[in-house]
């Protein structure tokens, strides 16, 4: 405490210097004194996060301030950033006392001031991978791949802190030992950052100890192809073990494998960038590989755009919906949808207020709900095909009065009420959890919903005086029972995990499991799944047999079988010409590759390490796909897509991928392979070619393995032929250098041919 004396009018006052909270001026005679206070006055921050404080100023009409932030006396290193708005950023690593002083001052009152006192911690860990992800029983050494990681972490495995060499903030290395007991289970892994302010990952990562695998069921050109439409590619490990658990067994152990995490937005900087890399990190070496691709393929499909809700804090809980219900029911993914924050503020239903005056509710979210996220815009057959009139004309689903209608069903709903604030008409922009009804601001007229012949309990209409909740609930039912739900939702499934052209006996036969998964139950995601992989005429493909259709002539003597003819090659629903003459030909199985699944499935085949400093979505985004950023709500590329006349020989051919196809996205993706095979991705994704690099001086051996890794072991022979002759004109000797030039020929020739970028 400070004592001053001044002198007032002949007299003596004397003024107590507060220090800490209150910042203190003395007072003119006549005049209240200015103060300053700072909420709140002490706060621990972790580093990677932000911490807001606020100010209040009494005593003076002027309450601008200003804030600044320093070390104490002393230390080193730096305090962190202030904005003037009082958010404090931390500083990238620890100062030297792991303490910040943060002061706010009057601007009209300079002597007015008030300070806190913040405690730094050190960041939360966020663990995504380790490599391997198998171990054996007995001594093993781990990678872990994440992000916040801080000189000091551990390794967790099993509840035991490992030994544990900090590499970077992005890996970690550690040495232990799995015991008998740990024998054929799933151990969970974490990292523990030390103080001050240890904090241990929650992020569900697990390592398998031992084999899960019994005596092989299926062939290993089975399991590679089953593993292209049911995780993000094969790998040598995953394609003996889909080997021991056959394809049935694989879909129910992936059904309940831990799930890959997202960075918690709580705990990380305002950068979508972060999320975008731990997509590829996911995708690479997560161990729910069907459980994220049916959630990117749903994310597609019910679509809130990163372009705008492009922080963490928005983006995360929105991909997290899809996480969590794509083995769940749609019934419940369409509620989770509606009310998740990002696709209330994407399709303006957050906010979206009762009609008054001339003012309505907003129908974005009303439309797109149906025209792309369930039913679409032409009533269906079951097996997916248009019903028509009379006239031979499609049926609309519904018409804008319906729109108008379920406009007014979203009105009433708004953001999450923060903790410790209550429940307002226009609440502020918050992301934790669902929307909340605001019932006044509901409209609560009758409404009319979709016309159909309807199950008993499912509405058509809603009465009047209904709450918003209610009304949600009901009609949402109504979409949810309607006809085209399931040959709608089944077919685009299809089309993402397994080919762009299903016939519509396929479909239907998904849309019978969406329907009533056997046991009376619609909606189903983990049965629709299981029926789209396990179907025949996905598995058509898996004996290595003819499954490529020709739409051509078939050269004499040829069988239009482009696995087995050399004078056919054939890549999805795209024609290409015969090498050595003959006729063009294509195929009906498979479909394009999108960029989003050939990154990771090329470094998953080279056995690569991807943690979260990755720059992958730069590779990504340069073929049209900017990962969670689609350019509208249409998503990346269409379902209903053509392949141009002039390249299907008459066929009428889907290939939804091939929108994303321009003539410089095909370049593009030979650019991005060289970069891949002959540049360098950065520390945050390694590959490693010295498997196929030993094979180089041996060019058939290495031909066999690349055919093995990527092609199932079916590359058609003329193409086996025409690369080896190019292999071997790639080098001479017998040098490393040689070598290495050869398996990186190979590769580049092999990967970027559009017979590996379609997926058959």
């Amino acid at each position: 405490m400070n004592l001053r004396i001044r002198r007032i009018q002949g007299g003596l006052v004397c003024a107590l210097g507060l220090a800490g909270t209150l910042g203190f001026q003395a007072p003119v005679l006549g005049q209240t004194a200015t103060t300053v206070t700072i909420t709140p006055t002490a706060a621990g921050v972790r580093l990677g996060t932000a911490f807001q404080f606020t100010a209040r100023v009494t005593g003076n009409t002027n309450t601008t301030v200003a804030w600044t932030v320093a070390l104490p006396a002393g230390d080193t290193g730096s305090p962190g950033t202030v904005n003037t708005g009082g958010l404090y950023t931390p500083p990238a690593a620890l100062p030297s006392g792991n303490t910040a002083i943060v002061t706010v001052t009057s601007l009209a009152a300079p002597t007015a001031s008030a300070s806190a006192t913040v405690t730094l911690l050190n960041p939360y860990p966020a663990l995504s991978s380790t490599f391997p992800g198998s171990v054996t029983v007995g001594a093993f050494t781990l990678t872990a791949n994440g992000s916040n990681f801080v000189n000091g972490a551990q390794l967790i495995f099993g509840g035991v802190a490992l030994p544990t060499t900090f590499v970077s903030a992005t890996r970690l290395t550690a040495t232990g030992t799995a015991v008998q007991s740990q024998n054929n289970t799933r151990v969970a892994v974490a990292v523990t950052n030390p103080a001050p302010g240890p904090a241990t990952s929650t992020d569900a990562v697990t390592v398998t100890v031992g084999s899960l695998d019994g005596p092989a069921k299926i062939t290993a050109t089975a399991a590679a192809r089953f593993l292209d439409q049911a995780a993000f590619g094969p790998d040598a490990a995953t394609i003996v073990h889909v080997q021991g658990t056959g394809l049935d067994g694989y879909i129910t152990e992936q059904l309940s494998a831990p799930v890959s995490p997202y960075p918690d937005p709580v705990n990380i900087p305002v950068n979508l960038a972060l999320v975008q890399a731990r997509f590829f990190a996911n995708a690479v070496h997560g161990q729910d590989q069907l459980g994220q691709r049916v959630a990117l393929a749903l994310s597609e499909i019910m679509v809130a755009s990163g372009v705008e809700e492009n922080t963490p804090a928005q983006l995360v809980p929105y991909l997290q919906v899809f996480q969590k219900n794509a083995f769940g029911n749609f019934r419940t993914l369409m509620n989770d949808i509606t009310l998740n924050v990002a696709m209330g503020e994407y399709l303006d239903m957050r906010n979206n207020d009762k009609a008054a005056g001339t003012a309505l509710a907003n129908e974005n979210y009303a439309r797109e709900l149906m025209q792309l996220f369930t039913i679409g815009l032409s009533v269906l057959n079951p097996d997916g095909t248009l019903k028509l009139d009379a006239a031979g004309n499609a049926i609309p689903t519904y018409d804008q009065a319906t729109v108008q209608s379920f406009a007014k069903v979203y009105t009433g709903w708004t953001y999450p009420t923060k903790p410790g604030a209550t429940l307002a008409k226009h609440n502020p922009a918050y992301y934790v959890g669902p929307m909340e009804a605001f019932d006044a601001n509901h409209d609560t007229t009758a409404k009319t919903l979709l016309q159909y012949a309807a199950p008993a309990g499912v509405l058509t209409s809603l009465p009047a005086g209904q709450t918003a909740a209610k009304d949600l609930a009901q009609a949402l039912d109504n979409i949810f029972y309607h006809p085209n739900l399931a040959p709608f939702i089944s077919k685009q499934l299809i089309q993402h995990l397994v080919t762009s052209n299903p016939s519509p006996g396929y479909v239907n036969r998904v849309a019978t499991v969406f329907y009533d998964n056997g046991s009376g139950v619609r909606g189903d995601l983990a049965m629709v799944v299981r029926a789209i992989l396990l179907d025949p005429e996905a598995r058509a493909g898996d004996n290595g047999t003819a499954f490529n259709l020709p739409i051509g002539n078939v050269p004499p003597g040829g069988t239009g079988d482009a696995a087995n003819d050399p004078g056919t090659v054939a890549i999805g629903t795209h024609l290409h010409q015969a090498p050595r003459g003959g006729a063009k030909f294509s195929t009906v199985a498979g479909h394009l590759r999108e960029p989003m699944f050939v990154i990771p499935a090329i470094l998953r085949g080279l056995g690569a390490q991807v943690n979260d400093t990755n720059a992958l979505n730069s590779l990504s985004t340069s073929l049209g796909q900017n990962v969670f950023s689609p350019p509208s709500v249409f998503s990346y590329f269409a379902p209903g897509y053509q392949i141009p006349a002039d390249f299907s020989a008459g066929a009428t051919l889907g290939g939804p991928e091939y929108q994303l196809q321009s003539p410089s996205a095909a370049v593009g993706r030979i650019n991005v392979l060289n970069t891949m095979i002959y540049g360098s991705l950065g520390n945050g994704a390694l590959i490693d070619l010295t498997a196929l690099t030993n094979l180089g001086n041996s060019p058939p051996a290495l031909m066999l393995a690349i055919n093995n890794a990527f092609f199932y072991g079916l590359m058609p022979p003329n193409m086996r032929s025409d690369i080896l002759s190019a292999v071997n004109a790639a080098a001479t000797g017998t040098t490393a250098a040689a070598a290495k030039a050869r398996a990186q020929a190979a590769l580049y020739l092999a990967l970027s041919s559009s017979y590996y970028n379609v997926e058959h």
